[in-house]
């Protein structure tokens, strides 16, 4: 249902950045003009300003990724996805971890 309230059409954006900021505007904005589902009397945004100070505060970027063990192959090759990356000659048979984040 949020697929389809804010990416048809499908939406083509030049950074992530850029991505966030529209989805936060969009957020904001749907939150701003529809009723909370269970305090009927407010809206969505009106309860999360309410919250706003139980949330934890925001302290910078979170630095995730996806994690997999792997192993280099003689040709100094990694696995990864159905691809093969090129690694430094010293990994050739010793275990690795393949880190992929979102960028």
């Amino acid at each position: 249902m949020i697929r389809r309230r804010f990416f048809v059409p499908r939406l083509k954006f030049k950074s992530y950045a850029e991505l966030n900021a529209w989805l936060e505007d969009r957020c904001i904005a749907y939150a701003k003009a529809n009723k909370h589902p269970d305090l009927r009397d407010k809206t969505i945004w009106a309860v999360f300003e309410e919250e706003r100070t139980s949330l934890v505060p925001y302290v910078g970027p979170f630095d995730g990724f996806h994690a997999v063990p792997a192993s280099v192959s003689k040709t100094c090759l990694v696995r990864f996805d159905n691809n093969r990356y090129s690694v430094d000659a010293r990994a050739v048979g010793r275990p690795v971890e393949v880190r992929a984040s979102a960028d």
